[in-house]
């Protein structure tokens, strides 16, 4: 257990230890394949760093993969699991009417940007919350096509799959993707498609990536026909990628300019993880949905 002056990390055996070998067979012989890349076994964690089955400590610069933004067990967030699991585990809110989430639904209307309206649609993960914006883009426009951006990660289910297009493991041999996704180079500063050094000439790169979309929409897709742009603030799993300050404002003027739904994609980056509570916020755009997990 993780207590007091042993919250430093150590280690004490080989990686994995004896015990957590005995795990690793046990994984390795009831558990799909995944891509565990860490030798370590957890046992528990507290704060910023977890203890392994064999002794050892380390520091989890993951953040329990962007999961536990105020750290491991952190009491607050322990003690309202705690109080609801002794009141209701689970009820259909579909069904039936209960106040933790209406609450919850409230608050999220009152911290995500925008002075309109808003609801809340509950899901299981970023996935889902994604795979549910494609629907609703869809839906309430009643159009055909979705944008996304290259190095884009939306998810690995098989609407959100479409989009994703941050490595080609993810989409090999599940073709075919959701059809009528389009994907726009993303402004990378560092490393574009066309060349363009981003950190001293950002309003050019934003402009040919606003001009490469112009060229889309006159050539192969529609704008009348497009439900939504997707869209991450700053790029996750494509490299961890901070676009110029003024390429979300374009791409907020595009969207309206052809009346299509901006979704934010805030999976990775939502929830104070930026330093504001959304990413987007950064830039000073509103987005029509935002998409939240983790």
């Amino acid at each position: 257990m993780i207590t007091g002056k042993e919250e430093r990390p150590r280690v004490l055996t080989d990686l994995p230890g004896p015990e957590g070998k005995k795990i690793v067979v046990d994984d390795e012989k009831y558990l799909a394949t995944t891509t565990k890349a860490a030798p370590a076994v957890v046992k528990d964690a507290k704060g910023v760093v977890f203890e392994d089955v064999d002794g050892n400590v380390f520091f989890d610069f993951t953040s329990g993969v962007g999961v536990v933004n105020t750290g491991h067990c952190h009491p607050s967030v322990v003690n309202a699991i705690r109080e609801q699991a002794g009141k209701v585990i689970h009820f259909a809110g579909t069904d039936f009417y209960y106040n933790v989430q209406v609450k919850l639904a409230k608050r999220l209307t009152e911290i995500t940007p925008g002075a309109f309206e808003k609801k809340v649609y509950y899901g299981n993960s970023g996935a889902e919350a994604v795979e549910a914006a494609i629907k609703l883009a869809r839906w309430s426009t009643k159009r055909k096509f979705i944008l996304a951006f290259m190095g884009a990660f939306h998810g690995r289910t098989m609407g959100a799959l479409g989009l994703t297009a941050s490595k080609i493991i993810h989409k090999q041999n599940f073709f075919p993707w959701m059809p009528g996704v389009v994907h726009a180079p993303y402004p990378n500063p560092y490393r574009n498609v066309f060349g363009i050094d981003g950190y001293e000439e950002p309003d050019e790169l934003v402009n040919r990536v606003i001009g490469y979309i112009g060229e889309m929409f006159k050539r192969y897709v529609p704008p009348d026909e497009v439900a939504a742009i997707f869209v991450e603030s700053l790029q996750g799993e494509g490299g961890y990628i901070v676009p110029p300050s003024t390429f979300l404002k374009e791409l907020r003027k595009l969207a309206d300019e052809y009346g299509i739904i901006l979704v934010d994609d805030e999976i990775q980056s939502g929830f104070g993880r930026t330093g504001k509570m959304f990413a987007i916020e950064h830039f000073g755009v509103e987005p029509d949905v935002i998409t939240m997990a983790k």
